[in-house]
């Protein structure tokens, strides 16, 4: 009886556990996220972000990683297809 109890709240302790570090994972991966706008200047982007250390040069190759994976194509945009 006492050992099955002890395994009980052990499983339950590590149920806990897991949980937490599953949502710990997707609150960490929100605060990394930045915003790598293509019209979002540099000067911009220091606005929002004041604490950030990038240079003018890191974020011009961050928006080169990011931004343009995110491009929509012009064919797709209504207001550009004739």
């Amino acid at each position: 009886m006492v050992l099955r109890d002890i395994l009980f709240v052990l499983l339950i302790v590590e149920i806990t556990i897991f949980i937490l570090l599953r949502f710990r994972r997707k609150m960490a991966g929100r605060g990394r996220t930045r915003e790598t706008d293509l019209r979002l200047t540099y000067k911009r982007y220091r606005e929002i972000y004041p604490n950030s250390t990038i240079s003018y040069r890191e974020y011009k190759q961050l928006q080169t990683r990011k931004a343009y994976k995110k491009a929509v194509s012009s064919m797709k945009i209504e207001r550009m297809v004739r």
